[in-house]
């Protein structure tokens, strides 16, 4: 404090003899005055800049999905979670006693993980009741993909999963919309309503990974179907009134005559806000780390432990998730539209939402997502490319503000339309209360 300037001159003042005593008072006088004001000034202004952002002390959830295995450090957990991930799931752990060495890795990070270990399978209820009371244990794997002959017997699994946990969410990851009924084992609609009229779910999820690249192809494109996929998903969880998880595909890989590209930060932008949109409140990242059993996988952590390009893109793009937390932790949607030429099968066309007086897009089109989180309504506006760039136009009424990728509500002057340009795969977030 002595150090500031400002109290330097005060003392360099003081100590100058010729000045009386009624100059010194007078002198001290304006000073501490001044300084009053000032450092109300300054408390004003901080209480201003606390007010305008929408914080929140709980972490978006997002999981690796075939995370660290057993023999992994705690570097390596830390590394993870600094690429914005909280939640570890690793379906290849041999024994109960690398699932504990896990979990007290990730308790120390306050990081959570689904559990699966071969104990569950032999000695089931001993195994559960070792482990339900760990702070890092957010649930158990039961099956991923199962088709419709699986069923009734994952429904008799999870219900004694259950019976012994009662707080434990028993994951299971289903089939799409755009699986063969071969696969399925019955057409996709049967397959839906038998696996959510049987099975007690407490999360709904299903795989789809939009973004491919054709054999012979020069531009990845996505798939419509995912829209539809989101649509019918989210809407049954809704129904059933448990939450949305989605996945992100974070690695790359073949796939008959073409396959999954090397995910860009566009890539991992439009899956994560189109997830968003469609109220997901789970992300989970397919793969983080290289499957022992198919190298022929890209991750962003390769067999030796060392980090690619993807892992980097993967901290940028979710940390822009995790500073709006505030606005997607426990959020849900109300509705969601889209724009362009054409809009994908199983959507519908965008109705301007109450407060927005225009809102239009390029050809390309966007997703237009309706959220609640409290008293405060969100409008999100997402670019369907991941290639190209896509012009808004917008205008809503007095009381909406833009939400900044960080988090902070920024005051926008309504008199005319406003023109952004959305970056491939981004977002455009506005806000306003009751």
């Amino acid at each position: 404090f002595i150090s500031s300037p400002f109290l330097q001159f005060i003392l360099y003042f003081c100590a100058i003899k010729t000045i009386n005593i009624t100059q010194m008072k007078r002198f001290l006088y304006i000073t501490l005055s001044a300084l009053c004001l000032f450092t109300s000034c300054q408390k004003d202004n901080n209480s201003e800049d606390n007010s305008s952002l929408i914080s929140s002390n709980t972490p978006f959830p997002m999981m690796a999905w075939i995370g660290l295995s057993p023999q992994s450090s705690t570097e390596a957990y830390q590394e993870m979670k600094q690429a914005g991930l909280n939640y570890n799931m690793y379906p290849y752990y041999s024994t109960l006693a690398q699932v504990k060495e896990a979990l007290n890795k990730m308790q120390n990070l306050q990081m959570k993980s689904i559990v699966s270990c071969s104990e569950l399978s032999t000695d089931t209820e001993v195994t559960i009741k070792a482990l339900k009371d760990h702070p890092a244990v957010a649930g158990w794997f039961m099956a991923d993909e199962p088709s419709m002959k699986d069923l009734d017997k994952i429904a008799a699994k999870m219900k004694r999963f259950q019976q012994i946990d009662k707080k434990g969410i028993c994951y299971v990851n289903f089939l799409s919309i755009d699986t063969s009924e071969k696969q399925l084992g019955a057409s996709f609609n049967a397959y839906l309503e038998k696996a959510t009229r049987t099975l007690p779910l407490q999360m709904l999820s299903s795989t789809f990974y939009p973004i491919v690249l054709n054999k012979g192809a020069k531009e990845r494109t996505v798939n419509g179907l995912w829209y539809k996929n989101l649509e019918v998903f989210s809407a049954k969880a809704k129904e059933l009134r448990i939450p949305l998880w989605t996945l992100v595909l974070s690695s790359s890989h073949p796939l008959g005559e073409g396959g999954y590209p090397e995910p860009t930060l566009a890539d991992l932008r439009l899956q994560l806000y189109t997830n968003l949109a469609y109220g997901s409140q789970l992300m989970q990242f397919f793969t983080y780390t290289t499957p022992p059993d198919n190298l022929t996988y890209k991750a962003p952590i390769a067999p030796d432990g060392s980090k690619n390009a993807t892992y980097y893109r993967l901290v940028q793009a979710n940390a822009e998730v995790q500073k709006l937390s505030g606005v997607f932790v426990g959020a849900k949607m109300l509705n969601v539209w889209h724009t362009g030429k054409s809009i994908p099968a199983g959507t519908k066309r965008l109705v301007l939402p109450k407060n927005f007086e225009v809102l239009k897009t390029g050809d390309i089109g966007a997703t237009v997502s309706l959220l609640q989180n409290g008293s405060r309504y969100y409008l999100m506006i997402v670019n369907h490319s991941p290639l190209k760039t896509l012009p808004l136009e917008i205008k809503a009424t007095a009381e909406v503000q833009e939400v900044s990728k960080e988090a902070r509500l920024l005051p926008v002057d309504w008199t005319t339309s406003k023109t952004y340009t959305l970056e491939a795969g981004d977002m455009r977030l506005f806000s306003w209360t009751k």
